[in-house]
């Protein structure tokens, strides 16, 4: 597949989407969309961070289950390395690299790119951004590269009020819990 003029393309339709998308996960969902129909997207994930494990909270091309098993250390497979070095990083194929667990089981052909970074707010990284693409030239790898990177920024606050959210649903699940126990 061929990226050569497709960034901006891209950044015009998903710039597109923020301005009039007012929910978190159905932007997130049609960035997914978006990098699918323009680039072959096969596998979308984002994943964001509760203490020392990263969850998958939206995904494109995962059932619910395959969503489930996607959980992460800090510093385990690719995604976890990713957030804990704050580094983005390239897998031409992963079907050659070790350290990719594939925890979803969702890579019925392993022969595939893939390509994660950081989301970083406030100088702490919340989550990460990944896609799995079909294989590709390494110049064309390193542009979806830069891409996924300008995504991450511009999705930074968005997953921040969505992490925000989550956290809250969190802590009024508990409360709700500790009154039933206590009636």
């Amino acid at each position: 597949m061929k990226f050569e003029n497709i960034e901006l393309n891209v950044l015009h339709k998903i710039s597109h989407s923020l301005v009039h998308k007012r929910d978190v996960a159905s932007f997130i969902s049609e960035v997914f969309d978006i990098l699918q129909h323009e680039m072959g997207l096969e596998h979308g994930t984002l994943t964001l961070r509760r203490e020392n494990i990263l969850i998958i909270e939206a995904s494109k091309g995962l059932t619910e289950e395959e969503k489930k098993r996607g959980q992460y250390k800090l510093g385990e497979g690719i995604t976890g390395k990713v957030a804990e070095s704050a580094k983005s990083r390239i897998i031409p194929d992963i079907s050659n690299e070790p350290e990719f667990l594939d925890r979803t089981g969702a890579r019925k052909s392993a022969k595939a790119a893939f390509i994660c970074a950081p989301i970083i707010s406030g100088g702490e990284v919340i989550g990460t951004l990944s896609i799995d693409l079909p294989m590709a030239a390494e110049k064309d790898l390193k542009k979806v590269l830069s891409l996924l990177e300008i995504l991450s920024n511009i999705v930074a606050d968005a997953v921040a009020t969505f992490r925000s959210e989550i956290e809250e649903k969190e802590i009024l699940k508990a409360e709700n819990e500790r009154l039933r126990w206590e009636l």
